[in-house]
Protein backbone atom coordinates (compact mmCIF):
# COMPACT_ATOMS: atom_id res chain seq x y z
CA UNK A 1 0.00 0.00 0.00
CA UNK A 2 1.15 3.09 -1.11
CA UNK A 3 1.39 5.81 2.20
CA UNK A 4 2.66 9.39 2.53
CA UNK A 5 5.36 8.82 5.74
CA UNK A 6 7.79 11.66 6.62
CA UNK A 7 7.09 13.34 3.25
CA UNK A 8 7.61 10.09 1.14
CA UNK A 9 5.60 7.82 -0.91
CA UNK A 10 6.65 4.44 0.43
CA UNK A 11 5.21 0.92 0.06
CA UNK A 12 3.66 -0.47 3.90
CA UNK A 13 1.97 -3.30 4.73
CA UNK A 14 -1.39 -4.18 3.64
CA UNK A 15 -1.42 -7.39 5.93
CA UNK A 16 -0.99 -7.32 9.85
CA UNK A 17 -1.01 -10.04 12.08
CA UNK A 18 -0.57 -8.33 15.35
CA UNK A 19 -0.22 -11.20 18.00
CA UNK A 20 -0.17 -13.25 20.22
CA UNK A 21 3.63 -14.39 20.73
CA UNK A 22 3.90 -18.14 20.67
CA UNK A 23 0.15 -18.77 19.26
CA UNK A 24 0.92 -19.67 15.52
CA UNK A 25 1.93 -16.36 13.92
CA UNK A 26 5.70 -18.09 12.27
CA UNK A 27 3.11 -21.07 10.97
CA UNK A 28 0.85 -18.43 8.90
CA UNK A 29 4.26 -16.25 8.37
CA UNK A 30 5.93 -19.48 6.76
CA UNK A 31 3.04 -19.54 4.45
CA UNK A 32 3.10 -15.39 3.82
CA UNK A 33 6.65 -16.39 2.29
CA UNK A 34 5.79 -19.61 0.42
CA UNK A 35 2.45 -17.58 -1.66
CA UNK A 36 3.82 -15.76 -4.41
CA UNK A 37 1.54 -12.88 -4.02
CA UNK A 38 3.07 -11.67 -0.85
CA UNK A 39 5.75 -10.27 0.31
CA UNK A 40 7.60 -10.93 4.05
CA UNK A 41 11.12 -10.44 4.41
CA UNK A 42 11.34 -13.29 7.22
CA UNK A 43 14.57 -12.13 9.12
CA UNK A 44 12.78 -9.49 9.87
CA UNK A 45 8.95 -10.60 9.75
CA UNK A 46 8.21 -8.80 13.04
CA UNK A 47 9.79 -5.57 13.38
CA UNK A 48 7.35 -4.22 16.18
CA UNK A 49 7.40 -0.82 14.52
CA UNK A 50 3.49 0.57 15.37
CA UNK A 51 4.43 -0.35 18.82
CA UNK A 52 6.88 3.01 19.55
CA UNK A 53 4.87 5.27 18.21
CA UNK A 54 7.89 6.60 16.78
CA UNK A 55 10.15 6.97 19.61
CA UNK A 56 13.24 4.75 20.78
CA UNK A 57 12.07 2.12 22.98
CA UNK A 58 12.76 2.34 26.33
CA UNK A 59 13.94 -1.16 27.17
CA UNK A 60 16.84 -1.26 29.58
CA UNK A 61 18.29 -4.34 27.57
CA UNK A 62 20.12 -2.58 24.98
CA UNK A 63 20.81 -6.57 22.95
CA UNK A 64 16.94 -6.27 22.87
CA UNK A 65 16.48 -2.66 21.66
CA UNK A 66 18.84 -3.74 18.65
CA UNK A 67 16.69 -6.40 17.29
CA UNK A 68 13.25 -3.53 17.16
CA UNK A 69 12.21 -1.44 14.64
CA UNK A 70 11.27 1.77 15.78
CA UNK A 71 12.22 4.92 12.94
CA UNK A 72 10.04 5.41 10.07
CA UNK A 73 12.95 5.33 7.18
CA UNK A 74 14.07 2.06 8.68
CA UNK A 75 10.57 0.46 8.11
CA UNK A 76 10.03 1.23 4.67
CA UNK A 77 13.11 0.06 3.96
CA UNK A 78 12.17 -3.92 4.89
CA UNK A 79 9.62 -3.48 1.84
CA UNK A 80 11.81 -0.94 -0.58
CA UNK A 81 11.97 -3.96 -2.55
CA UNK A 82 8.87 -5.90 -2.80
CA UNK A 83 7.65 -6.75 -6.17
CA UNK A 84 5.30 -4.15 -7.40
CA UNK A 85 2.48 -6.10 -7.26
CA UNK A 86 3.15 -7.75 -4.14
CA UNK A 87 1.08 -7.67 -0.81
CA UNK A 88 3.06 -6.96 1.84
CA UNK A 89 2.71 -8.48 5.29
CA UNK A 90 3.93 -7.83 9.01
CA UNK A 91 3.85 -10.42 11.48
CA UNK A 92 4.53 -8.08 14.36
CA UNK A 93 3.16 -10.34 17.58
CA UNK A 94 3.81 -7.24 20.10
CA UNK A 95 0.92 -4.31 18.22
CA UNK A 96 -1.80 -6.86 20.29
CA UNK A 97 0.43 -6.50 24.01
CA UNK A 98 0.98 -2.68 23.04
CA UNK A 99 -1.90 -2.31 21.55
CA UNK A 100 -2.67 1.86 22.70
CA UNK A 101 0.24 2.53 21.19
CA UNK A 102 0.18 0.61 17.97
CA UNK A 103 -3.76 1.20 17.31
CA UNK A 104 -2.84 4.76 17.24
CA UNK A 105 0.87 4.86 15.26
CA UNK A 106 -1.02 2.52 12.41
CA UNK A 107 -3.74 5.38 12.17
CA UNK A 108 -1.48 8.22 12.41
CA UNK A 109 0.54 6.99 9.78
CA UNK A 110 -1.89 5.04 7.70
CA UNK A 111 -4.75 7.41 8.16
CA UNK A 112 -7.89 7.35 6.17
CA UNK A 113 -6.38 4.20 4.06
CA UNK A 114 -5.65 2.44 7.93
CA UNK A 115 -9.36 0.75 7.15
CA UNK A 116 -8.31 -0.94 3.99
CA UNK A 117 -5.73 -2.80 6.31
CA UNK A 118 -6.55 -6.75 6.25
CA UNK A 119 -5.53 -7.17 10.50
CA UNK A 120 -6.21 -10.41 12.78
CA UNK A 121 -4.75 -11.50 15.90
CA UNK A 122 -4.14 -15.32 16.34
CA UNK A 123 -4.65 -16.40 19.99
CA UNK A 124 -4.24 -19.14 22.43
CA UNK A 125 -4.56 -20.41 26.12
CA UNK A 126 -3.22 -17.59 27.73
CA UNK A 127 -1.54 -19.96 30.55
CA UNK A 128 -0.12 -22.68 27.67
CA UNK A 129 0.91 -19.44 25.63
CA UNK A 130 2.47 -18.47 28.90
CA UNK A 131 4.63 -21.73 29.63
CA UNK A 132 5.64 -21.85 26.01
CA UNK A 133 6.68 -18.63 26.03
CA UNK A 134 9.11 -19.36 29.06
CA UNK A 135 10.16 -22.56 27.41
CA UNK A 136 11.31 -20.24 24.43
CA UNK A 137 13.19 -17.77 26.80
CA UNK A 138 14.69 -20.97 28.80
CA UNK A 139 16.29 -21.81 24.67
CA UNK A 140 17.82 -18.47 23.90
CA UNK A 141 19.16 -18.38 27.60
CA UNK A 142 17.50 -15.02 27.86
CA UNK A 143 15.26 -17.03 31.21
CA UNK A 144 17.04 -18.65 34.10
CA UNK A 145 14.33 -18.21 36.43
CA UNK A 146 11.95 -21.07 36.95
CA UNK A 147 8.79 -21.00 35.61
CA UNK A 148 6.39 -20.33 39.25
CA UNK A 149 9.27 -17.87 40.30
CA UNK A 150 8.97 -16.07 36.34
CA UNK A 151 5.26 -16.12 36.51
CA UNK A 152 4.74 -14.45 40.51
CA UNK A 153 3.62 -10.41 39.36
CA UNK A 154 6.27 -8.86 41.66
CA UNK A 155 8.88 -10.68 39.50
CA UNK A 156 7.18 -10.25 36.25
CA UNK A 157 6.57 -6.24 37.33
CA UNK A 158 10.07 -5.82 38.13
CA UNK A 159 11.71 -7.61 34.84
CA UNK A 160 9.41 -6.22 32.08
CA UNK A 161 11.34 -3.07 31.62
CA UNK A 162 14.36 -5.39 30.40
CA UNK A 163 12.61 -6.83 27.77
CA UNK A 164 8.65 -7.73 26.93
CA UNK A 165 9.25 -11.28 26.99
CA UNK A 166 8.98 -11.36 30.72
CA UNK A 167 6.14 -9.93 31.09
CA UNK A 168 4.37 -13.74 30.62
CA UNK A 169 0.82 -12.27 32.39
CA UNK A 170 0.73 -9.32 30.53
CA UNK A 171 0.87 -10.80 27.16
CA UNK A 172 -2.00 -12.77 27.86
CA UNK A 173 -4.62 -10.53 28.89
CA UNK A 174 -6.16 -10.26 25.73
CA UNK A 175 -9.63 -9.18 26.32
CA UNK A 176 -9.52 -5.37 26.14
CA UNK A 177 -6.70 -5.47 23.52
CA UNK A 178 -9.15 -7.31 21.14
CA UNK A 179 -11.68 -4.74 21.93
CA UNK A 180 -9.16 -1.71 20.83
CA UNK A 181 -8.49 -3.20 17.42
CA UNK A 182 -12.31 -4.14 16.81
CA UNK A 183 -13.40 -0.86 17.93
CA UNK A 184 -11.14 0.41 15.56
CA UNK A 185 -10.79 -1.96 12.66
CA UNK A 186 -13.99 -3.08 12.21
CA UNK A 187 -13.03 -5.93 9.84
CA UNK A 188 -10.27 -6.96 12.87
CA UNK A 189 -10.23 -11.07 13.39
CA UNK A 190 -9.42 -13.08 15.81
CA UNK A 191 -8.41 -16.64 15.13
CA UNK A 192 -7.54 -19.36 17.55
CA UNK A 193 -4.68 -21.45 17.66
CA UNK A 194 -6.79 -24.53 17.43
CA UNK A 195 -8.22 -23.28 14.17
CA UNK A 196 -4.78 -24.17 12.55
CA UNK A 197 -5.64 -27.66 12.92
CA UNK A 198 -7.37 -26.50 9.78
CA UNK A 199 -4.53 -24.87 8.49
CA UNK A 200 -5.40 -25.00 4.75
CA UNK A 201 -9.06 -23.46 5.74
CA UNK A 202 -7.38 -20.85 8.06
CA UNK A 203 -4.83 -19.50 5.41
CA UNK A 204 -7.34 -19.77 2.48
CA UNK A 205 -9.30 -17.23 4.95
CA UNK A 206 -6.61 -14.81 6.03
CA UNK A 207 -6.04 -14.48 1.86
CA UNK A 208 -9.76 -13.92 1.31
CA UNK A 209 -9.70 -11.67 3.43
CA UNK A 210 -7.09 -9.99 2.28
CA UNK A 211 -8.63 -10.43 -1.97
CA UNK A 212 -5.68 -12.93 -2.61
CA UNK A 213 -6.14 -16.52 -4.60
CA UNK A 214 -5.35 -18.91 -1.38
CA UNK A 215 -1.73 -21.59 -2.22
CA UNK A 216 -1.56 -24.99 -0.75
CA UNK A 217 -0.18 -24.97 2.89
CA UNK A 218 2.59 -26.63 4.15
CA UNK A 219 2.75 -27.98 7.86
CA UNK A 220 5.32 -26.76 9.72
CA UNK A 221 6.22 -26.77 13.37
CA UNK A 222 8.25 -23.49 13.89
CA UNK A 223 10.32 -22.09 16.98
CA UNK A 224 10.04 -25.04 19.36
CA UNK A 225 11.00 -24.31 23.25
CA UNK A 226 11.87 -26.63 25.58
CA UNK A 227 14.93 -26.90 28.26
CA UNK A 228 18.28 -27.31 26.52
CA UNK A 229 19.85 -31.19 27.23
CA UNK A 230 22.94 -29.52 25.51
CA UNK A 231 23.18 -25.85 25.98
CA UNK A 232 26.42 -25.77 23.55
CA UNK A 233 24.02 -27.45 20.88
CA UNK A 234 21.44 -25.45 21.29
CA UNK A 235 23.53 -22.50 21.10
CA UNK A 236 25.35 -23.89 18.30
CA UNK A 237 22.05 -24.75 16.34
CA UNK A 238 20.30 -21.14 16.93
CA UNK A 239 23.42 -18.92 16.52
CA UNK A 240 25.91 -20.51 14.62
CA UNK A 241 27.39 -17.43 12.38
CA UNK A 242 28.48 -19.39 9.18
CA UNK A 243 24.70 -20.87 8.92
CA UNK A 244 22.65 -17.73 9.96
CA UNK A 245 25.11 -15.56 7.24
CA UNK A 246 24.20 -18.50 4.70
CA UNK A 247 20.77 -18.69 5.20
CA UNK A 248 20.11 -14.98 4.68
CA UNK A 249 22.02 -15.38 0.91
CA UNK A 250 19.18 -18.37 0.38
CA UNK A 251 15.69 -18.15 -2.14
CA UNK A 252 12.73 -17.86 0.60
CA UNK A 253 11.76 -21.07 -0.03
CA UNK A 254 15.44 -22.25 0.42
CA UNK A 255 15.60 -20.87 4.17
CA UNK A 256 12.80 -22.21 5.11
CA UNK A 257 13.86 -25.45 4.45
CA UNK A 258 16.98 -24.66 5.98
CA UNK A 259 14.77 -23.43 8.96
CA UNK A 260 12.96 -26.61 9.17
CA UNK A 261 15.37 -28.80 9.43
CA UNK A 262 17.31 -26.76 12.18
CA UNK A 263 13.89 -26.63 13.86
CA UNK A 264 13.41 -30.65 13.74
CA UNK A 265 16.80 -30.83 15.33
CA UNK A 266 16.40 -28.39 18.06
CA UNK A 267 13.02 -30.26 18.79
CA UNK A 268 15.29 -33.27 19.81
CA UNK A 269 17.81 -31.18 21.66
CA UNK A 270 15.23 -29.56 23.76
CA UNK A 271 13.04 -31.33 26.98
CA UNK A 272 9.59 -29.92 27.72
CA UNK A 273 8.56 -30.96 31.06
CA UNK A 274 4.87 -30.61 32.44
CA UNK A 275 3.98 -27.18 34.00
CA UNK A 276 3.83 -27.23 37.64
CA UNK A 277 0.67 -28.21 39.05
CA UNK A 278 0.84 -25.01 41.19
CA UNK A 279 1.55 -22.30 38.76
CA UNK A 280 -1.33 -23.66 36.57
CA UNK A 281 -3.61 -23.27 39.34
CA UNK A 282 -2.83 -20.18 39.38
CA UNK A 283 -2.56 -18.94 36.41
CA UNK A 284 -6.03 -20.24 35.73
CA UNK A 285 -7.78 -18.16 38.31
CA UNK A 286 -5.99 -15.25 37.00
CA UNK A 287 -6.75 -15.54 33.28
CA UNK A 288 -10.56 -16.64 33.83
CA UNK A 289 -12.26 -13.05 33.92
CA UNK A 290 -10.11 -12.19 30.58
CA UNK A 291 -10.86 -15.35 29.18
CA UNK A 292 -14.72 -14.89 29.79
CA UNK A 293 -14.57 -10.95 28.85
CA UNK A 294 -12.69 -12.38 25.40
CA UNK A 295 -15.56 -14.96 25.13
CA UNK A 296 -17.95 -12.53 24.81
CA UNK A 297 -16.03 -10.02 22.53
CA UNK A 298 -15.12 -12.36 19.98
CA UNK A 299 -18.75 -14.67 19.93
CA UNK A 300 -16.72 -18.04 20.33
CA UNK A 301 -16.76 -20.05 23.36
CA UNK A 302 -13.58 -20.52 25.46
CA UNK A 303 -14.58 -22.55 27.87
CA UNK A 304 -11.49 -25.06 27.19
CA UNK A 305 -9.10 -22.61 27.84
CA UNK A 306 -7.76 -22.46 31.62
CA UNK A 307 -8.37 -25.75 32.21
CA UNK A 308 -6.23 -28.79 33.95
Amino acid sequence: MLINLNDREVRLPDILLVGAAKSGTTTIAHQFTRHPGIFLPMAKKEPHFFSFGGEKPAYTDPAFVRTLVWKPADYAALYSDAPPQAVIADCSTSYLYRYRTAVAHIQRVYGPRAVELSMSAILRDPVERAYSHWLYLVRNGHENLPFEQAVDPAVVERRKQNRWGFDYLGYGLYAEAVEHFIAAFPAFKVYLLEDLKDLQGTFDDICGRANLPSRKVEPVRSNPGGIPRNKALVRTLRRNPVVRGLSHLLPDRLRNSVRATRDGLLRQALERPEMPVAAREKLNAFYRPDVERLSKAIHRDLSHWCKG
